[in-house]
C-alpha cells in the first residue's frame, strides 16, 4: 500500500506555491485511492501539501536534498499508508 510521488527533484528558483509531484495512495491490488495527505515538519517550511500535490511553500530554496515523510488516509476504507522521499533541490 505505498505512496506514491510523480516527481522528487524542483530548481532552487521555483515560484512559491510551484506543484513538485502529484501524490497518490496505491491499495495492495494496485488501484489508487481517493486520499488525504499529510507531512512532517522535516521540510523546513520549504514543501507542504495541496490536495493531492507537494508544492513549495517558499521561492529560492537552498540548494540541497530534503527528507519529507508523507503520511495518507484512503476516503470511504480503511487504508493507510507513509512513505519517505528525499526531494532534491537543484541549484538551476
Amino acid at each position: 500500500m505505498p505512496i506514491m510521488l510523480t516527481n522528487t527533484t524542483i530548481a532552487t528558483k521555483a515560484a512559491l506555491g510551484t506543484i513538485i509531484g502529484t501524490l497518490s495512495l496505491v491499495d495492495s491490488t494496485g488501484v489508487q485511492r481517493v486520499a488525504n495527505f499529510t507531512s512532517t515538519e522535516d521540510a523546513a517550511g520549504f514543501f507542504g501539501i495541496s490536495v493531492n500535490n507537494l508544492v513549495t511553500l517558499r521561492a529560492s530554496i537552498p540548494p540541497g536534498n530534503y527528507c519529507l515523510q508523507i503520511y495518507g488516509n484512503a476516503e470511504y476504507m480503511p487504508l493507510t499508508s507513509d512513505a519517505s522521499f528525499v526531494i532534491g533541490v537543484t541549484a538551476t
